[in-house]
Protein backbone atom coordinates (compact mmCIF):
# COMPACT_ATOMS: atom_id res chain seq x y z
CA UNK A 1 0.00 0.00 0.00
CA UNK A 2 1.30 3.47 -0.58
CA UNK A 3 0.40 6.80 0.74
CA UNK A 4 -0.97 8.97 -1.70
CA UNK A 5 0.36 12.53 -0.02
CA UNK A 6 4.18 10.94 0.78
CA UNK A 7 6.26 8.57 -1.30
CA UNK A 8 6.04 6.03 1.68
CA UNK A 9 5.28 1.92 0.82
CA UNK A 10 4.22 0.01 3.18
CA UNK A 11 3.90 -4.02 3.35
CA UNK A 12 2.20 -5.31 6.66
CA UNK A 13 2.17 -8.53 8.85
CA UNK A 14 0.28 -8.66 11.99
CA UNK A 15 -2.76 -6.46 13.71
CA UNK A 16 -3.18 -2.61 15.04
CA UNK A 17 -5.47 -3.45 17.49
CA UNK A 18 -6.26 0.36 18.95
CA UNK A 19 -5.72 1.28 14.83
CA UNK A 20 -9.78 2.62 15.41
CA UNK A 21 -8.37 5.65 18.07
CA UNK A 22 -5.72 5.88 15.80
CA UNK A 23 -7.60 7.11 13.09
CA UNK A 24 -9.46 9.84 14.95
CA UNK A 25 -6.72 10.85 15.70
CA UNK A 26 -5.27 10.72 12.34
CA UNK A 27 -8.56 12.65 10.92
CA UNK A 28 -8.24 15.09 13.52
CA UNK A 29 -4.49 15.87 12.28
CA UNK A 30 -6.24 16.63 9.02
CA UNK A 31 -5.27 13.00 7.15
CA UNK A 32 -7.63 11.59 4.78
CA UNK A 33 -8.31 7.83 4.41
CA UNK A 34 -9.96 5.79 1.41
CA UNK A 35 -10.22 2.53 3.78
CA UNK A 36 -11.05 1.00 6.92
CA UNK A 37 -7.73 -0.60 7.08
CA UNK A 38 -5.54 -0.90 9.75
CA UNK A 39 -2.92 -0.87 7.04
CA UNK A 40 -3.50 2.63 6.02
CA UNK A 41 -4.12 3.54 9.63
CA UNK A 42 -0.37 2.32 9.99
CA UNK A 43 0.61 3.65 6.71
CA UNK A 44 -0.43 7.20 7.65
CA UNK A 45 0.79 6.92 11.07
CA UNK A 46 3.85 6.34 10.46
CA UNK A 47 3.75 9.17 7.26
CA UNK A 48 2.90 11.49 10.16
CA UNK A 49 5.04 10.82 12.97
CA UNK A 50 7.89 8.72 11.56
CA UNK A 51 9.67 6.39 14.51
CA UNK A 52 7.57 8.21 16.85
CA UNK A 53 4.67 6.69 15.98
CA UNK A 54 5.50 2.97 17.32
CA UNK A 55 5.06 4.13 20.79
CA UNK A 56 1.58 4.74 19.92
CA UNK A 57 0.60 1.28 18.67
CA UNK A 58 -1.11 -1.34 20.28
CA UNK A 59 -0.52 -4.93 18.48
CA UNK A 60 1.34 -7.10 17.03
CA UNK A 61 3.20 -6.27 13.68
CA UNK A 62 6.54 -6.57 11.42
CA UNK A 63 6.38 -4.30 8.50
CA UNK A 64 8.48 -2.69 6.03
CA UNK A 65 8.33 1.00 4.91
CA UNK A 66 9.95 2.15 1.77
CA UNK A 67 10.56 5.76 0.92
CA UNK A 68 11.74 5.76 -3.03
CA UNK A 69 12.77 9.36 -3.15
CA UNK A 70 14.89 9.33 0.40
CA UNK A 71 15.82 5.47 -0.17
CA UNK A 72 14.78 4.93 3.47
CA UNK A 73 13.88 1.29 4.03
CA UNK A 74 12.91 0.64 7.81
CA UNK A 75 11.88 -2.76 8.80
CA UNK A 76 10.41 -2.58 12.45
CA UNK A 77 8.97 -5.39 14.95
CA UNK A 78 6.53 -4.98 17.57
CA UNK A 79 7.48 -4.93 21.34
CA UNK A 80 7.77 -8.38 22.24
CA UNK A 81 8.30 -10.18 18.76
CA UNK A 82 5.09 -11.54 18.66
CA UNK A 83 5.22 -11.50 14.59
CA UNK A 84 8.66 -12.40 13.15
CA UNK A 85 10.76 -10.55 10.92
CA UNK A 86 13.81 -11.73 9.50
CA UNK A 87 16.72 -10.58 6.38
CA UNK A 88 19.72 -11.38 5.45
CA UNK A 89 22.02 -9.66 3.15
CA UNK A 90 22.55 -11.40 -0.35
CA UNK A 91 25.79 -12.67 -1.86
CA UNK A 92 25.41 -9.68 -4.34
CA UNK A 93 25.46 -7.13 -1.86
CA UNK A 94 21.52 -7.13 -1.94
CA UNK A 95 19.56 -7.79 1.00
CA UNK A 96 16.08 -9.64 1.57
CA UNK A 97 13.34 -9.50 4.16
CA UNK A 98 10.77 -12.04 5.23
CA UNK A 99 8.61 -13.41 7.71
CA UNK A 100 9.74 -16.59 6.43
CA UNK A 101 12.55 -18.46 7.73
CA UNK A 102 13.45 -20.65 5.25
CA UNK A 103 13.18 -18.30 2.54
CA UNK A 104 15.94 -16.16 3.67
CA UNK A 105 18.16 -18.72 4.24
CA UNK A 106 17.76 -20.13 0.39
CA UNK A 107 18.21 -16.70 -1.22
CA UNK A 108 21.32 -15.77 1.24
CA UNK A 109 22.69 -19.15 1.15
CA UNK A 110 23.00 -19.92 4.84
CA UNK A 111 24.72 -22.39 7.16
CA UNK A 112 22.97 -23.71 9.88
CA UNK A 113 23.85 -22.14 13.39
CA UNK A 114 24.41 -25.04 15.67
CA UNK A 115 24.69 -22.62 19.13
CA UNK A 116 20.77 -21.52 18.30
CA UNK A 117 19.51 -25.30 17.93
CA UNK A 118 21.69 -26.59 20.93
CA UNK A 119 20.80 -23.85 23.26
CA UNK A 120 17.15 -24.19 22.43
CA UNK A 121 17.61 -28.23 22.83
CA UNK A 122 19.22 -27.35 26.37
CA UNK A 123 17.78 -24.57 27.91
CA UNK A 124 14.19 -25.02 25.80
CA UNK A 125 15.31 -20.87 24.95
CA UNK A 126 15.50 -21.15 20.74
CA UNK A 127 15.31 -17.21 19.99
CA UNK A 128 16.86 -14.80 21.80
CA UNK A 129 17.21 -10.82 20.47
CA UNK A 130 21.29 -11.30 19.36
CA UNK A 131 19.96 -14.69 18.18
CA UNK A 132 16.87 -15.13 16.48
CA UNK A 133 17.05 -17.88 13.80
CA UNK A 134 18.88 -21.20 13.44
CA UNK A 135 21.06 -20.11 10.34
CA UNK A 136 24.20 -17.90 10.59
CA UNK A 137 23.46 -15.21 7.91
CA UNK A 138 19.66 -15.13 8.85
CA UNK A 139 18.95 -12.17 11.30
CA UNK A 140 16.04 -11.53 13.24
CA UNK A 141 14.99 -8.20 13.67
CA UNK A 142 14.89 -8.36 17.68
CA UNK A 143 11.43 -7.31 19.47
CA UNK A 144 10.79 -3.85 20.05
CA UNK A 145 13.70 -3.12 17.44
CA UNK A 146 14.20 -1.65 13.71
CA UNK A 147 16.50 -2.06 11.29
CA UNK A 148 17.20 0.62 8.98
CA UNK A 149 18.38 0.51 5.27
CA UNK A 150 19.76 3.52 3.48
CA UNK A 151 19.95 2.91 -0.26
CA UNK A 152 22.73 4.94 -2.31
CA UNK A 153 24.59 4.36 -5.91
CA UNK A 154 27.17 3.68 -3.31
CA UNK A 155 25.57 0.64 -1.92
CA UNK A 156 23.40 -0.77 1.27
CA UNK A 157 24.07 1.25 4.92
CA UNK A 158 22.26 -0.80 7.29
CA UNK A 159 21.93 0.24 10.82
CA UNK A 160 19.91 -1.28 13.89
CA UNK A 161 17.96 0.62 16.74
CA UNK A 162 15.81 0.05 19.50
CA UNK A 163 12.41 1.72 19.67
CA UNK A 164 11.34 -0.10 22.96
CA UNK A 165 12.79 -0.72 26.22
CA UNK A 166 10.67 -3.35 28.51
CA UNK A 167 13.18 -2.50 31.86
CA UNK A 168 12.40 1.17 31.21
CA UNK A 169 8.92 1.00 31.10
CA UNK A 170 8.18 -1.39 34.06
CA UNK A 171 10.38 1.49 35.94
CA UNK A 172 8.35 3.82 35.21
CA UNK A 173 5.34 2.03 35.32
CA UNK A 174 6.21 0.97 38.56
CA UNK A 175 6.98 4.79 39.94
CA UNK A 176 2.92 5.56 38.99
CA UNK A 177 1.94 2.80 41.37
CA UNK A 178 3.62 3.60 44.98
CA UNK A 179 0.99 5.56 46.41
CA UNK A 180 -1.63 3.08 45.71
CA UNK A 181 -3.08 0.20 47.54
CA UNK A 182 -3.24 -3.28 46.96
CA UNK A 183 -6.93 -3.22 46.22
CA UNK A 184 -6.56 -0.23 43.99
CA UNK A 185 -3.60 -2.13 42.05
CA UNK A 186 -5.59 -5.15 41.30
CA UNK A 187 -8.88 -2.82 39.97
CA UNK A 188 -6.18 -1.64 37.80
CA UNK A 189 -5.03 -5.09 36.71
CA UNK A 190 -8.74 -5.74 36.07
CA UNK A 191 -9.70 -3.02 33.72
CA UNK A 192 -6.38 -3.33 31.79
CA UNK A 193 -7.00 -6.81 31.02
CA UNK A 194 -10.71 -6.04 30.11
CA UNK A 195 -9.70 -3.88 28.27
CA UNK A 196 -6.92 -6.50 26.58
CA UNK A 197 -9.47 -8.74 25.46
CA UNK A 198 -11.94 -6.04 24.12
CA UNK A 199 -9.72 -4.54 21.66
CA UNK A 200 -8.15 -8.15 20.63
CA UNK A 201 -11.97 -8.80 19.48
CA UNK A 202 -12.78 -6.36 17.01
CA UNK A 203 -12.62 -8.80 14.20
CA UNK A 204 -15.07 -8.78 10.56
CA UNK A 205 -14.09 -12.84 10.24
CA UNK A 206 -15.55 -15.48 12.96
CA UNK A 207 -13.85 -15.47 15.89
CA UNK A 208 -13.24 -18.25 18.74
CA UNK A 209 -11.19 -19.10 22.19
CA UNK A 210 -8.43 -21.40 23.43
CA UNK A 211 -9.19 -23.75 25.89
CA UNK A 212 -6.48 -25.40 28.24
CA UNK A 213 -7.96 -26.12 31.44
CA UNK A 214 -5.63 -23.27 33.12
CA UNK A 215 -6.36 -20.08 34.68
CA UNK A 216 -4.86 -17.88 31.76
CA UNK A 217 -7.10 -19.29 28.84
CA UNK A 218 -10.09 -19.26 31.13
CA UNK A 219 -9.51 -16.03 32.08
CA UNK A 220 -9.48 -15.11 28.59
CA UNK A 221 -12.60 -16.87 27.46
CA UNK A 222 -14.66 -16.04 30.15
CA UNK A 223 -14.43 -12.32 29.85
CA UNK A 224 -14.59 -12.98 25.94
CA UNK A 225 -17.97 -14.66 26.44
CA UNK A 226 -19.05 -11.52 27.81
CA UNK A 227 -19.05 -9.70 24.53
CA UNK A 228 -19.27 -12.53 22.09
CA UNK A 229 -22.56 -14.17 21.57
CA UNK A 230 -22.42 -18.34 21.05
CA UNK A 231 -18.52 -17.98 21.68
CA UNK A 232 -17.20 -21.08 20.60
CA UNK A 233 -13.55 -22.80 22.60
CA UNK A 234 -11.66 -25.25 21.10
CA UNK A 235 -9.18 -27.30 23.67
CA UNK A 236 -6.95 -30.33 23.20
CA UNK A 237 -8.57 -33.80 25.23
CA UNK A 238 -11.86 -35.16 25.54
CA UNK A 239 -14.76 -34.97 28.15
CA UNK A 240 -14.28 -38.47 29.20
CA UNK A 241 -10.37 -38.95 28.97
CA UNK A 242 -9.27 -38.14 32.70
CA UNK A 243 -5.70 -38.13 31.36
CA UNK A 244 -6.74 -34.76 29.54
CA UNK A 245 -7.75 -31.45 30.42
CA UNK A 246 -11.37 -32.14 28.26
CA UNK A 247 -13.52 -33.05 31.55
CA UNK A 248 -11.97 -29.54 33.54
CA UNK A 249 -12.84 -27.53 30.05
CA UNK A 250 -16.20 -29.29 29.66
CA UNK A 251 -17.19 -28.60 32.81
CA UNK A 252 -15.93 -24.61 32.70
CA UNK A 253 -17.63 -24.19 29.16
CA UNK A 254 -20.66 -25.19 30.78
CA UNK A 255 -20.54 -22.65 33.50
CA UNK A 256 -19.55 -20.04 31.39
CA UNK A 257 -22.19 -20.59 28.93
CA UNK A 258 -19.62 -21.25 25.88
CA UNK A 259 -19.36 -23.48 23.30
CA UNK A 260 -16.66 -26.60 23.66
CA UNK A 261 -14.98 -28.60 20.44
CA UNK A 262 -12.91 -31.49 21.57
CA UNK A 263 -9.83 -32.23 19.92
CA UNK A 264 -8.66 -35.84 20.88
CA UNK A 265 -7.60 -37.76 17.50
CA UNK A 266 -6.50 -41.61 17.79
CA UNK A 267 -3.60 -41.22 15.49
CA UNK A 268 -2.23 -44.16 13.58
CA UNK A 269 1.84 -44.55 12.82
CA UNK A 270 1.60 -42.98 9.12
CA UNK A 271 -1.10 -40.05 10.62
CA UNK A 272 1.76 -38.92 13.70
CA UNK A 273 4.85 -39.26 10.62
CA UNK A 274 2.78 -36.35 8.64
CA UNK A 275 2.05 -34.22 12.07
CA UNK A 276 5.42 -34.37 12.37
CA UNK A 277 6.12 -33.53 9.14
CA UNK A 278 3.89 -30.71 8.72
CA UNK A 279 5.38 -29.32 11.98
CA UNK A 280 8.86 -28.98 11.11
CA UNK A 281 8.05 -26.96 7.80
CA UNK A 282 5.44 -24.76 10.08
CA UNK A 283 8.06 -24.29 12.54
CA UNK A 284 11.17 -23.57 10.33
CA UNK A 285 13.28 -24.39 12.98
CA UNK A 286 13.77 -26.66 15.82
CA UNK A 287 11.29 -26.75 18.89
CA UNK A 288 10.99 -28.52 21.80
CA UNK A 289 8.57 -31.27 22.93
CA UNK A 290 5.31 -33.15 21.41
CA UNK A 291 2.96 -30.02 22.85
CA UNK A 292 4.26 -28.56 19.93
CA UNK A 293 2.62 -30.74 17.60
CA UNK A 294 -0.42 -30.90 19.36
CA UNK A 295 -0.80 -27.71 19.12
CA UNK A 296 -0.47 -27.48 15.40
CA UNK A 297 -3.13 -30.12 15.15
CA UNK A 298 -5.61 -27.71 17.44
CA UNK A 299 -4.79 -25.10 15.11
CA UNK A 300 -6.12 -26.92 12.07
CA UNK A 301 -8.97 -27.93 13.73
CA UNK A 302 -10.10 -24.49 14.56
CA UNK A 303 -8.98 -23.34 10.28
CA UNK A 304 -11.21 -26.28 9.30
CA UNK A 305 -14.17 -25.48 11.32
CA UNK A 306 -14.49 -22.06 9.73
CA UNK A 307 -12.81 -19.56 12.11
CA UNK A 308 -10.02 -17.28 11.45
CA UNK A 309 -9.23 -15.61 14.57
CA UNK A 310 -8.53 -17.28 18.35
CA UNK A 311 -7.80 -15.84 21.32
CA UNK A 312 -5.44 -17.49 23.10
CA UNK A 313 -3.94 -17.45 27.25
CA UNK A 314 -0.04 -17.31 25.28
CA UNK A 315 2.11 -15.17 28.53
CA UNK A 316 -0.10 -15.12 31.45
CA UNK A 317 2.71 -17.62 33.43
CA UNK A 318 5.59 -15.09 32.63
CA UNK A 319 3.83 -10.84 33.73
CA UNK A 320 2.00 -12.19 36.30
CA UNK A 321 4.53 -14.92 38.18
CA UNK A 322 2.87 -18.40 37.16
CA UNK A 323 5.87 -20.78 37.20
CA UNK A 324 7.41 -22.48 40.44
CA UNK A 325 10.73 -21.16 39.83
CA UNK A 326 9.53 -17.50 40.69
CA UNK A 327 9.07 -18.69 44.22
CA UNK A 328 12.39 -19.31 44.86
CA UNK A 329 13.55 -16.43 43.11
CA UNK A 330 11.37 -13.69 45.55
CA UNK A 331 12.44 -16.18 48.38
CA UNK A 332 16.22 -15.44 47.42
CA UNK A 333 15.58 -12.33 46.75
CA UNK A 334 14.16 -11.27 50.06
CA UNK A 335 16.91 -13.04 51.95
CA UNK A 336 19.39 -10.97 50.29
CA UNK A 337 17.75 -8.15 50.67
CA UNK A 338 17.70 -9.14 54.73
CA UNK A 339 13.72 -8.62 54.51
CA UNK A 340 12.07 -11.36 57.12
CA UNK A 341 8.97 -10.58 56.73
CA UNK A 342 9.42 -11.24 53.04
CA UNK A 343 11.09 -14.35 53.36
CA UNK A 344 8.48 -15.58 55.63
CA UNK A 345 5.71 -14.80 53.01
CA UNK A 346 7.59 -16.66 50.10
CA UNK A 347 8.96 -19.48 52.23
CA UNK A 348 5.72 -20.17 53.35
CA UNK A 349 4.31 -20.08 49.91
CA UNK A 350 6.79 -21.91 48.68
CA UNK A 351 6.05 -24.38 51.03
CA UNK A 352 2.39 -24.90 50.49
CA UNK A 353 2.73 -25.07 46.30
CA UNK A 354 5.87 -27.81 47.40
CA UNK A 355 3.14 -29.49 49.64
CA UNK A 356 0.00 -29.68 47.36
CA UNK A 357 1.92 -30.84 44.27
CA UNK A 358 4.48 -33.66 45.93
CA UNK A 359 3.06 -35.84 43.10
CA UNK A 360 4.35 -34.05 40.67
CA UNK A 361 7.86 -33.72 42.12
CA UNK A 362 9.35 -36.43 39.04
CA UNK A 363 8.46 -33.33 36.40
CA UNK A 364 9.84 -30.81 38.45
CA UNK A 365 13.45 -32.32 38.69
CA UNK A 366 13.21 -33.29 34.91
CA UNK A 367 12.59 -29.63 34.50
CA UNK A 368 15.38 -28.07 36.95
CA UNK A 369 18.13 -29.90 34.90
CA UNK A 370 17.62 -27.10 32.35
CA UNK A 371 18.73 -24.97 35.38
CA UNK A 372 20.93 -26.46 37.25
CA UNK A 373 24.97 -25.80 36.26
CA UNK A 374 26.70 -27.70 38.83
CA UNK A 375 27.77 -30.64 36.68
CA UNK A 376 28.69 -29.60 32.61
CA UNK A 377 25.60 -30.73 30.60
CA UNK A 378 26.52 -33.62 28.26
CA UNK A 379 24.37 -34.04 24.94
CA UNK A 380 23.78 -37.93 24.78
CA UNK A 381 23.95 -37.78 20.69
CA UNK A 382 24.83 -34.69 19.06
CA UNK A 383 28.94 -33.65 19.11
CA UNK A 384 28.58 -30.51 20.53
CA UNK A 385 29.03 -28.09 23.72
CA UNK A 386 26.73 -25.76 24.76
CA UNK A 387 27.60 -22.85 26.51
CA UNK A 388 26.64 -22.56 30.46
CA UNK A 389 23.77 -20.43 31.12
CA UNK A 390 22.60 -18.82 34.57
CA UNK A 391 18.57 -19.17 34.17
CA UNK A 392 18.75 -18.28 37.77
CA UNK A 393 19.76 -15.15 37.72
CA UNK A 394 21.92 -13.95 40.78
CA UNK A 395 20.97 -14.73 44.41
CA UNK A 396 19.75 -10.74 44.61
CA UNK A 397 18.00 -10.90 41.70
CA UNK A 398 14.55 -8.88 41.85
CA UNK A 399 11.38 -11.13 41.03
CA UNK A 400 10.32 -8.43 37.96
CA UNK A 401 14.12 -8.55 36.89
CA UNK A 402 13.74 -12.60 36.29
CA UNK A 403 9.83 -12.13 34.82
CA UNK A 404 11.59 -9.99 32.32
CA UNK A 405 14.48 -12.59 31.33
CA UNK A 406 11.97 -14.62 30.73
CA UNK A 407 9.65 -12.25 28.77
CA UNK A 408 12.33 -10.88 26.75
CA UNK A 409 15.01 -14.06 26.35
CA UNK A 410 14.18 -17.44 28.15
CA UNK A 411 10.25 -18.16 27.92
CA UNK A 412 8.60 -16.36 25.51
CA UNK A 413 10.39 -15.87 21.91
CA UNK A 414 9.80 -19.32 21.89
CA UNK A 415 6.56 -19.73 22.76
CA UNK A 416 5.45 -16.92 20.49
CA UNK A 417 7.67 -18.79 17.62
CA UNK A 418 5.38 -22.07 17.84
CA UNK A 419 2.18 -20.14 18.08
CA UNK A 420 2.59 -18.07 15.01
CA UNK A 421 4.17 -20.44 13.03
CA UNK A 422 2.36 -23.08 13.80
CA UNK A 423 -1.28 -20.63 13.53
CA UNK A 424 0.11 -18.76 10.56
CA UNK A 425 0.51 -21.97 8.42
CA UNK A 426 -2.94 -22.76 8.89
CA UNK A 427 -4.25 -19.53 7.76
CA UNK A 428 -5.57 -18.86 11.42
CA UNK A 429 -4.43 -15.68 13.59
CA UNK A 430 -4.16 -15.80 17.12
CA UNK A 431 -4.41 -12.80 19.43
CA UNK A 432 -2.93 -12.64 22.60
CA UNK A 433 -4.39 -10.28 25.12
CA UNK A 434 -2.09 -10.90 27.56
CA UNK A 435 0.90 -9.78 26.11
CA UNK A 436 -0.98 -6.62 25.30
CA UNK A 437 1.98 -3.93 26.03
CA UNK A 438 0.26 -2.27 29.12
CA UNK A 439 -0.89 -5.39 31.14
CA UNK A 440 2.88 -6.54 30.57
CA UNK A 441 4.13 -3.39 32.25
CA UNK A 442 1.36 -3.54 34.97
CA UNK A 443 2.01 -7.27 35.55
CA UNK A 444 5.63 -7.11 35.94
CA UNK A 445 5.12 -3.40 37.97
CA UNK A 446 3.31 -4.83 40.71
CA UNK A 447 4.57 -5.60 44.31
CA UNK A 448 6.22 -9.32 44.31
CA UNK A 449 3.51 -10.02 47.41
CA UNK A 450 0.05 -9.87 44.79
CA UNK A 451 2.35 -11.85 42.53
CA UNK A 452 2.71 -14.92 44.73
CA UNK A 453 0.84 -15.63 48.00
CA UNK A 454 -0.37 -18.43 50.06
CA UNK A 455 1.16 -21.14 47.86
CA UNK A 456 -0.37 -19.59 44.53
CA UNK A 457 1.56 -17.99 41.98
CA UNK A 458 -0.26 -15.45 39.53
CA UNK A 459 -1.68 -14.51 43.16
CA UNK A 460 -3.17 -10.71 41.40
CA UNK A 461 -4.91 -12.58 38.63
CA UNK A 462 -6.77 -15.23 40.76
CA UNK A 463 -8.14 -12.09 43.19
CA UNK A 464 -9.14 -10.37 39.62
CA UNK A 465 -10.84 -13.72 38.59
CA UNK A 466 -12.69 -14.27 41.51
CA UNK A 467 -16.36 -14.62 40.33
CA UNK A 468 -15.48 -14.87 36.93
CA UNK A 469 -13.40 -17.78 36.48
CA UNK A 470 -14.84 -20.82 38.44
CA UNK A 471 -12.99 -21.71 42.15
CA UNK A 472 -11.99 -25.22 40.81
CA UNK A 473 -10.04 -23.55 37.84
CA UNK A 474 -8.94 -20.32 39.92
CA UNK A 475 -7.75 -21.94 43.12
CA UNK A 476 -6.27 -25.05 41.18
CA UNK A 477 -2.24 -25.16 41.40
CA UNK A 478 -1.83 -28.57 38.80
CA UNK A 479 -2.26 -28.02 35.02
CA UNK A 480 -2.45 -30.65 32.74
CA UNK A 481 -1.64 -28.89 29.00
CA UNK A 482 -0.81 -30.80 25.88
CA UNK A 483 0.93 -34.14 27.74
CA UNK A 484 0.80 -36.31 24.61
CA UNK A 485 4.55 -37.43 24.91
CA UNK A 486 4.50 -41.06 25.76
CA UNK A 487 1.31 -42.31 23.72
CA UNK A 488 2.51 -40.45 20.48
CA UNK A 489 6.29 -41.94 20.76
CA UNK A 490 4.86 -45.58 21.18
CA UNK A 491 2.55 -44.39 18.41
CA UNK A 492 5.03 -43.60 15.97
CA UNK A 493 7.21 -40.74 16.85
CA UNK A 494 9.88 -43.02 18.39
CA UNK A 495 10.07 -44.63 15.12
CA UNK A 496 9.69 -41.27 13.38
CA UNK A 497 12.64 -39.69 14.61
CA UNK A 498 14.56 -43.06 14.61
CA UNK A 499 14.01 -43.60 10.89
CA UNK A 500 14.87 -39.61 10.24
CA UNK A 501 17.91 -39.59 11.84
CA UNK A 502 19.42 -43.05 10.79
CA UNK A 503 18.17 -42.06 6.97
CA UNK A 504 20.01 -38.49 6.98
CA UNK A 505 22.73 -40.21 9.15
CA UNK A 506 25.38 -39.00 6.07
CA UNK A 507 24.06 -35.34 6.13
CA UNK A 508 24.25 -35.23 10.29
CA UNK A 509 27.70 -37.02 10.09
CA UNK A 510 29.47 -33.93 11.42
CA UNK A 511 26.99 -33.07 14.40
CA UNK A 512 26.87 -36.44 15.97
CA UNK A 513 28.92 -38.53 18.10
CA UNK A 514 31.17 -40.77 16.87
CA UNK A 515 29.58 -44.74 16.46
CA UNK A 516 26.36 -43.88 17.91
CA UNK A 517 23.77 -46.61 18.06
CA UNK A 518 20.79 -44.65 17.33
CA UNK A 519 18.41 -47.65 18.12
CA UNK A 520 19.98 -48.06 21.35
CA UNK A 521 20.23 -44.70 22.23
CA UNK A 522 16.52 -43.60 21.33
CA UNK A 523 13.97 -46.21 22.98
CA UNK A 524 10.78 -45.26 22.91
CA UNK A 525 10.98 -46.18 26.58
CA UNK A 526 14.13 -43.23 26.74
CA UNK A 527 12.44 -40.86 24.89
CA UNK A 528 9.21 -41.29 27.01
CA UNK A 529 11.35 -40.51 30.28
CA UNK A 530 13.91 -38.26 29.24
CA UNK A 531 12.83 -35.19 27.64
CA UNK A 532 15.77 -33.65 27.29
CA UNK A 533 16.76 -36.48 24.95
CA UNK A 534 13.86 -36.16 23.14
CA UNK A 535 14.27 -32.55 22.50
CA UNK A 536 17.72 -33.50 20.96
CA UNK A 537 16.27 -35.57 18.93
CA UNK A 538 13.68 -33.77 17.65
CA UNK A 539 16.80 -30.90 17.29
CA UNK A 540 18.63 -33.98 14.78
CA UNK A 541 15.46 -34.81 12.80
CA UNK A 542 15.18 -31.20 12.07
CA UNK A 543 18.84 -30.65 11.16
CA UNK A 544 18.51 -33.55 8.87
CA UNK A 545 16.75 -31.16 6.65
CA UNK A 546 16.59 -27.77 7.96
CA UNK A 547 14.98 -26.23 4.51
CA UNK A 548 11.95 -28.39 3.76
CA UNK A 549 9.46 -27.11 0.78
CA UNK A 550 6.59 -25.33 1.89
CA UNK A 551 4.21 -27.46 -0.85
CA UNK A 552 4.97 -30.32 1.54
CA UNK A 553 2.54 -28.80 4.42
CA UNK A 554 -1.11 -29.68 3.50
CA UNK A 555 -2.83 -26.69 2.56
CA UNK A 556 -5.42 -25.27 4.33
CA UNK A 557 -9.01 -26.17 3.11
Amino acid sequence: MRDRDSDWLITYNGEIFNYLELRRELISLGRVFESDSDTEVLLQAWAQWGVEALSRLNGMFAFAVFNKRTGELWLVRDRYGVKPLLWGRLPNGGLVFSSSVASVATDVGAEIDLDYCARGARYKAFELPESGAPFRQVHAVPPGCWVKVQISDAGLDVTEGQWYDLRHAVVKRAATLTSCTDQQLLEECRLVLESAVQLRLRSDVPLAVSLSGGLDSSSIAALASRRVADLKGFTYGAPDAAESEGPVVADFAKRVGIGAEFIWPKFDANELDALLERTFVSQEAPFGGLSVLAQNEVFRTVHQAGFKVLLGGQGGDESFAGYRKFFVVALRDALSRHDPRGAVHFAWSLGLMLLHEARQARMYWQGLSRYSNRRPFEFQLLDWQSPAINLWGDGGTALSVRQIEDVQRWSIPSLLRYEDRNSMSHGLETRLPFMDYRLVELALALPARLKIAKGFGKWALRSIDKGTVPDFIRLNRRKRGFDVTQSWIEGGIGASLRRRIQDHRGALAAHLKPKLDIDRHLTNERLSNDRNLLDEALMLAWLAEPVRAPNRLEPAA
